[in-house]
């Protein structure tokens, strides 16, 4: 059925497809703002309703394009800012999506395109095959327009007139940055929204002679909700939804005040209480010779009123020199060279960098993977920060002394305040282990894996039955996004045993998590590492393996909605309560891991759980997930869509995992000073 859909909506002229398995859009923009249109769409994808019959999943996308075309004319020079860009290409009445490569030395009038009868003109081509009649800027379309290639997904090459090809936006880019924060839309507008899109254009599909009946009612399910598990912060004290006796009392709405409210407080705060080990801070020397003090002390204050049981936070600071190019390569050399001109011991380091001029949007940080990777080599766990912030809510102001000092301006304080606690909390005390709070009720399972593999670098990070113990491996690996079974026996044999020992008895229940897809070599090795430690009495004889794959992305996401009847009839629709649930069948669930006790703009995109090696009772693997996404360290006061185990992996992965040359640093002491500089 879903290779069916394709055909119908393809062939209908006011839609367009980007590629074949994307969303459809309307080819008249929502909205344009600043030379940008926004184009509304949606996504559809045959799915089995949690009733067992087969439905459409629709869900609303939105894509951003320029307005205006790529130049007529082109020379090189101008062809730059073109190249490598994805643009939507207007062929006619039918529009797709290309990656520009080249420009051609040829003009739409002298390309040639061999066809059936023989060769005829790119210009000719289109006019002749479009149908008619044709959009005004092909038919206006001069004889003398530049042309530029691009391969097609069979990797042939293939020629466009550049006047025809609009620009993408990303959506991270500035200019459209505020028409994607238009497109966020509450949960009635978008559930309004996708009805619509049925109306028009998916209740009758016609397949040849036949068509396809959709109804246009949404499917209707049995609520289901998780209880929120009970916390457990310092000093034994627990936090409590489910009106756990001896356990502090708080509604689902007030539960992420009272997060931060307990770590802030004397009787309670942080679960784990330890000293701070060696302490490393490394500065940028522009940074360090300007605002860099102003920030130390700030930084050291937030991060002493948060943990006070660490007996202060008083890091060695260490300086780079970072007047040169603002590359990768150049700052993470500086970085590591001015390491090595000291005498370090094995420590924990948070090192603040500068956004480097090579990186692209949505790029992984190149630099700070270069740092972490070093740093580790070194035996120094490091996180890294980005300048940006200070540099932005720094001010050089006089002091009561008359001399010239920094200071936090008036209007960024408080959100400066928030990204230095934000700081302290996630780059330097959870990079040191200390964990805010831990799950006072236990999991179902005695420890859970969780696996991610970026850019051929595998992160593994190992949860006890509580939270309390936690631990995050990375690996290289020779395949990208894959592991082999040798790999996955290896590191899963290792964490496993290794964590029967600290339990001190066997296990009884593991679960994997695995971030996307879980590859059959991938399963194939945890079953064997389990088999093997069974033999070894690590595990006991009746244990069991669950590995479920969890999904952050989908080519269509299921949006579930609360829906209530109001006196005049009409429907009330608002977003769905943290931890609700529906199961689709025995290996398959969706969970609202964020809802409406932490108010977010915007519709709840449920994770979506399939179980691929079921060991325990597929509710209880999905209620462990939940229970995991509680232990929102990164952002006490708020939820967390992801669980722990994908999000310390992610974290990590993050910037440890970015692609970067490794040659670089060689090349460079090679090469020395000239060619750095030519090259720069």
């Amino acid at each position: 059925m879903q290779f069916m859909l394709q055909a119908p909506l393809w062939g209908n002229v006011r839609l367009w497809q980007p590629a074949a398995g994307n969303p459809f859009f309307e080819k008249k923009p929502a909205e344009e703002r600043d030379g940008i249109g926004r184009y509304r769409g949606f996504a559809a994808r045959a799915v089995v309703a949690p009733s067992g019959r087969i439905g459409l999943c629709v869900d609303i996308r939105s894509k951003y394009v320029r307005t205006r075309p790529i130049p007529v004319h082109l020379d090189r020079l101008g062809f730059r800012r073109f190249e490598g860009r994805r643009c939507v290409y207007r062929y006619g009445h039918q529009w797709y999506e290309i990656r520009v490569e080249t420009l051609s030395d040829l003009n739409v009038s002298e390309e040639e395109i061999q066809t059936e009868a023989g060769k005829v003109s790119l210009l000719d081509y289109m006019v002749d095959r479009c149908r008619k009649p044709l959009p005004a800027d092909l038919a206006a379309l001069p004889h003398d327009a530049a042309v530029l290639r691009y391969r097609n997904n069979r990797g042939e090459e293939r020629a466009v007139a550049a006047a025809l090809c609009y620009p993408i936006c990303d959506n991270q880019e500035e200019m459209a940055r505020q028409l994607h924060e238009r497109a966020i839309v509450p949960p009635h507008f978008r559930r309004r929204l996708a009805a619509q899109y049925v109306v028009q254009f998916l209740t009758k599909l016609k397949f040849g002679d036949s068509v396809l009946r959709v109804g246009t009612d949404p499917e209707r399910i049995r609520q289901q909700v998780f209880q929120v598990p009970d916390l457990e912060f310092g000093n034994g004290c627990r936090l409590t939804v489910r009106g756990t006796n001896g356990a502090q009392q708080v509604s689902l709405d007030n539960l992420g005040r009272k997060r931060i409210d307990l770590l802030r407080h004397q009787e309670a705060g942080f679960y784990v209480k330890e000293p701070f080990r060696k302490q490393y801070l490394v500065l940028p020397l522009s940074v360090a010779e300007s605002w860099g003090t102003q920030f130390v002390t700030d930084l050291t204050r937030v991060v002493d009123e948060l943990y006070p049981e660490g007996g202060g936070y008083k890091p060695e600071i260490i300086t780079y020199r970072d007047r040169g190019p603002r590359t990768y390569r150049e700052l993470g050399k500086a970085v590591l060279d001015s390491l090595d001109r000291h005498i370090l011991e094995p420590a924990y380091a948070m090192v603040m960098v500068h956004h480097t001029t090579d990186r692209k949007i949505r790029e992984h940080d190149a630099l700070a993977a270069m740092v972490i990777r070093g740093l580790r080599e070194r035996d120094i766990f490091a996180a890294v920060n980005h300048s940006e912030m200070g540099e932005r809510c720094y001010v050089m102001a006089s002091g009561r002394d008359g001399w010239p000092r920094y200071e936090i301006r008036r209007n960024f304080r408080g959100r400066f305040l928030g990204y230095l606690r934000n700081v302290a909390l996630n780059k330097v005390l959870l990079t040191n282990g200390f964990w805010p709070f831990v799950l006072a009720t236990p999991l179902h399972a005695d420890v859970v894996i969780g696996i991610d593999v970026k850019n051929q670098t595998a992160g593994f990070t190992v949860v006890g039955k509580r939270g309390a113990f936690v631990r995050t491996e990375c690996h290289t690996s020779q395949q990208k996004e894959k592991l082999l079974k040798p790999q996955v026996l290896t590191y899963v044999t290792k964490l496993l045993r290794d964590e029967y020992r600290r339990q001190g008895k066997p296990l009884t229940a593991i679960a994997i998590h695995r971030d996307g897809r879980c590859w059959q070599s991938e399963i194939d090795g945890a079953v064997a590492a389990v088999r093997i430690l069974k033999k070894e009495c690590a595990i006991s004889h009746n244990g069991t393996l669950t590995i479920l794959e969890i999904s952050k992305t989908a080519p269509v996401r299921l949006r579930l909605f609360e829906v209530h009847q109001e006196h005049n009839g009409r429907p009330h629709v608002e977003n769905p309560q943290v931890g609700t649930h529906t199961i689709i069948n025995d290996v398959e669930g969706f969970l609202c891991s964020t809802g409406r006790a932490f108010p977010h703009r915007g519709t709840v995109q449920p994770l979506h759980v399939r179980c691929v090696l079921e060991g325990m009772p597929f509710k209880n693997a999905l209620e462990d997930v939940y229970a995991l996404t509680t232990l929102a360290w990164m952002r006490p006061e708020d939820c967390s869509r992801y669980p722990i185990t994908l999000k310390l992996t992610d974290r990590w992965l993050g910037e440890e995992a970015s692609e970067f040359d490794e040659d670089t640093l060689g090349y460079i002491d090679e090469e020395g000073e000239t060619k750095r500089r030519a090259e720069a």
